[in-house]
């Protein structure tokens, strides 16, 4: 069966996570990707975290399968002038290099789609390519201070505190693939490609919830909560009777009118503090007080159990450890393997998206830097051995 984006040819210049996520993610479903690299070294992302076996780690392996690896030095002229010709084969580009960057290369977008006016430029950054933060440098841990989500996350009375994994970098990733699909589509109706930005720094405001309307219409500034929710109540994290953490939320009237009787406190449905969302909310702490109770004094299974059986959204505070190994993500099959030259077959989160038709790719490969380069030349430009031969001779490829 083709897979649903088979014979769509994604050059793909991006380092680290938010680009290559986004572009991995097209490769599972038949995109083929091509990951441009400096011939030295590669992207920086190969030589971050636990290595697996030379020359890759880890962080990389997760995020670049269904790629092939093209080696090219774009520190030389012909360097430029062969990614030139291979963007005029291409139907989405992809960079996240630091605003003006492309265009000090001679790689506007104009010059870019004058060979090819159905290019689609994806251009991701951490702060937009305008504006005076434009050039700042940016990683998730600076995108997540400069937006406002660290300073929402953690206890009240502590510190700011980072999310416990690059969520900025994942979002923006979708946001940038989902630019690319639309603009994709708007190509089926003019025949014209167009750029498409996505920077770390729009994906999480928009994200905020209603922070930002909060502050600029009633001047009142959200500050941290914990794991407490700022719209619900009870909604947060209690400790059971065996030591364990378990999460819960009452979002509506009915489940709070059902939570109530489950811990024996059917009272509560009647005292006006707790009778609707509002005034439970106002009274946020003595509800979630009586709540931490009851939980306090129930081991985890008791309390599960019955949160479950009264139809009351909570879960374990699973580890990774217990997820990775959990009946659901078996029973799904959300655990695959990748393979590597070197590492082997190695396990990773499948492809997020399921589709009845025309399914990702389970799994999938990981290349070698340069693996590739000689056969994307051939495939995408149809040069010889010669020519090939000569452009490493040159050390534009590798």
């Amino acid at each position: 069966m083709k897979r649903a984006l088979e014979g769509l040819r994604v050059l793909d210049l991006s380092r680290y996570v938010a680009g290559p996520h986004g572009t991995m993610l097209l490769g599972d479903h038949g995109a083929d990707v091509v990951k441009v690299e400096p011939p030295d070294r590669g992207d920086p992302a190969r030589g971050i975290d636990r290595h697996l076996g030379p020359p890759d780690s880890l962080f990389a392996m997760t995020v670049n399968r269904n790629k092939r690896s093209l080696a090219l030095d774009l520190r030389k002229a012909e360097g430029i002038a062969l990614l030139k010709d291979l963007a005029a084969k291409a139907d989405i580009m992809v960079e996240n290099f630091k605003p003006g960057t492309l265009e000090a290369m001679g790689l506007d977008y104009a010059s870019l789609a004058a060979p090819n006016p159905r290019l689609i430029l994806v251009r991701i950054s951490g702060f937009g390519q305008t504006g005076p933060w434009a050039e700042r440098p940016a990683y998730d841990a600076i995108a997540q201070a400069a937006s406002g989500l660290m300073d929402l996350t953690g206890s009240p009375d502590g510190p700011p505190t980072m999310v416990g994994t690059i969520v900025i970098d994942y979002t923006t990733a979708l946001h940038a693939m989902l630019g690319a699909m639309i603009a994709l589509q708007a190509r089926e109706r003019t025949g014209r490609g167009q750029e498409v930005h996505a920077s770390l720094l729009d994906g999480m405001a928009s994200m905020l919830m209603t922070a930002i309307p909060e502050t600029l219409l009633f001047d009142r500034e959200p500050t941290r909560h914990g794991n407490r929710d700022r719209l619900i109540a009870p909604s947060n994290s209690f400790r059971t009777a065996d030591g364990q953490w378990v999460h819960l939320m009452t979002v509506t009237d009915d489940q709070f009118n059902r939570l109530a009787p489950a811990m024996g406190r059917s009272d509560l449905i009647e005292d006006p503090r707790f009778a609707t969302t509002l005034p439970r909310m106002q009274n946020g702490a003595e509800v979630e007080a009586i709540t931490a109770d009851w939980v306090a004094r129930t081991p985890l299974t008791e309390v599960l159990a019955v949160l479950q059986a009264a139809g009351i959204p909570s879960s374990k505070v699973t580890t990774v450890a217990e997820l990775a190994r959990s009946e659901q993500m078996q029973a799904r099959r959300r655990i695959v393997e990748i393979e590597h030259p070197v590492a082997g077959r190695v396990p990773v989160a499948a492809h997020p998206i399921e589709l009845s038709v025309t399914p990702a790719v389970e799994g999938g490969r990981v290349p070698t830097l340069g693996e590739h380069t000689a056969a994307v030349l051939k495939d995408w430009l149809a040069l010889d051995e010669r020519e090939i031969a000569a452009l490493r001779e040159a050390a534009v490829v590798a």
